[in-house]
């Protein structure tokens, strides 16, 4: 495979966002030169606050796609939507080609969560003529709810980029799995990664539970939306259920809690507002569970069968209990009953959160069994080494741009002086 030097990576979230993919691109970019790569954002302002740590790479701000504003009387609703979808997708390939050119990149890796970035980013690598990479951490054919005519479009866009890319990244089995049978396209498997020297502390769940007087503490870390919410609400409900223990709920997140009521979480847990990654690891590793939920009623099953949060690995490392409360034909439970690592609830049932939760809290030998295979599956599939090695080699990126020796990160303050487009 010919190396390259230099690479344009096209994702709608970046660091220092606490969002799933800037976590993500933040790990598996930590040690590259920043000279090796440029960061093109179609977020719309969000850099995660001023004390957040960024990417020191030139980072190109995307402006929101164009839209025809008017046309959706005399059954031209339909039509209109397709014309934004082509005008937003050419927009953004004009957009990633100018960049790219300017910056003399020599490939295009671009992750899905802005429908117009894999073909505006598929189409930027035909006209320079340089390979594409796609990386998938949820399913592109099946993410979009709201407009019919990306809905639509989705599963023709994905077969020609996944069939014309020179690299396809999926970030479970489940997607790998699917993409394999819906287009005939092997992708490399890289799982979301977790940097496992910030667990060294895991002691394998030989600690007593509870650790925090008589309440038990059960802990969720990350973003809460549509994709958690009935989970987290049967586990609310199962903490009035139980018989021998008092447990509380406390969830981490870089959301407010006006938004996570207005959502639909009942008061009564303990809300702390967004953590670094070095506090959020000793957060996870003083709980006396940690919670890992997926919802049983929402709009995109497909998107909940295949989903691998982020936060999965840091829970595998903590070296404290996981509850898995997810549906039964989803990736999560799947991987945790295969390799015994967390206790899982697969049903929608409060009762059985309770039995569950109670058996974690009295039984040390159930404790030990899971915490020790989990940290072996940390070890084995999620160690962001691993995952590094893996990304660099599928792009073909030199010696020179693998070991930094420039700044890799930069105040997020210093954000405010980068292009845009």
């Amino acid at each position: 495979m010919p190396q390259i030097s230099k690479f344009a990576l096209v994702s709608e979230a970046l660091p220092p966002g606490w969002s799933g993919n800037a976590v993500l691109i933040g790990l598996l970019l930590a040690e590259l030169e920043p000279a090796s790569y440029c960061l093109l954002s179609s977020d719309q302002g969000f850099y995660g606050g001023e004390h957040g740590r960024a990417l020191a790479a030139t980072r190109y701000q995307l402006p929101r796609p164009l839209r025809i504003p008017r046309g959706t009387r005399f059954g031209l609703h339909a039509p209109r939507s397709v014309a934004n979808a082509a005008l937003g997708i050419l927009a953004r390939a004009a957009q990633i080609a100018r960049i790219a050119r300017q910056e003399r990149c020599e490939a295009i890796a671009v992750f899905t969560g802005d429908f117009h970035d894999p073909p505006g980013s598929y189409l930027a690598s035909r006209l320079l003529r340089v390979p594409l990479y796609f990386y998938i951490c949820d399913s592109y054919a099946h993410r979009e709810l709201y407009d019919p005519a990306r809905r639509r479009l989705s599963p023709w866009l994905e077969r020609t980029i996944v069939r014309g890319a020179a690299g396809v990244v999926c970030a479970n089995e489940a997607l790998r799995d699917d993409l394999l049978a819906r287009q005939g396209v092997e992708a490399t498997l890289i799982h979301h990664p977790c940097d496992l020297s910030l667990f060294a502390s895991s002691d394998d769940g030989r600690r007593p539970s509870p650790q925090h007087g008589d309440e038990l503490r059960i802990v969720y870390t990350g973003t809460v939306y549509e994709a958690q919410l009935d989970a987290l609400r049967n586990l609310q409900e199962s903490l009035g259920r139980l018989a021998a223990h008092r447990a509380s709920l406390h969830v981490y997140t870089g959301q407010a809690h006006a938004d996570l009521l207005a959502l639909g979480l009942r008061d009564g847990f303990t809300y702390h507002a967004h953590r670094p990654a070095e506090a959020i690891s000793a957060v996870q590793q003083q709980a006396d569970v940690l919670f890992l939920p997926l919802a049983f009623r929402s709009r995109y099953p497909d998107v909940i069968r295949m989903s691998a949060p982020m936060k999965f690995g840091e829970y595998l490392a903590a070296g404290r209990p996981i509850l898995a409360h997810a549906p039964p034909d989803s990736f999560v439970v799947r991987y945790c009953l295969e390799h015994e690592c967390a206790l899982v609830v697969d049903e929608p049932d409060p009762g059985k959160l309770a039995e569950a939760v109670e058996r974690l809290a009295t039984d040390s030998q159930l404790r030990q069994r899971l915490t020790r295979n989990a940290r072996a599956r940390a070890l084995q599939d999620f160690d962001v080494h691993s995952a590094r090695a893996k990304f660099t080699e599928l792009l073909g990126l030199g010696a020179s741009a693998r070991q930094a020796t420039a700044t890799t990160w930069i105040d997020a303050r210093r954000l405010e002086g980068q292009p845009k487009v």
